[in-house]
């Protein structure tokens, strides 16, 4: 018998309520490579300051490919 394989592709998530976003530093992920971490809160949970949402791991073996360009801001 031949095992089948499910693979996905892409994902694209919608959170309402975002009241944080925090973007973690570049760090060395101890196996030659690089990860980054950002993390989506929302609403705190009572007697909380935040509550996490949602976690993703980002992970390269090339550092620069972890940098984040946001566009520039006009006041």
């Amino acid at each position: 018998m031949t095992q089948s394989i499910i693979l996905q592709v892409s994902q694209k998530l919608s959170i309402t309520g975002v009241k944080d976003i925090e973007v973690t530093d570049i760090v060395d992920d101890g196996a030659g490579g690089w990860v980054r971490l950002v993390r989506f809160y929302g609403s705190p949970a009572i007697g909380t300051n935040k509550s996490l949402v949602l976690e993703v791991l980002l992970q390269s073996a090339v550092k620069a490919e972890l940098s984040i360009t946001t566009p520039e801001i006009d006041f």
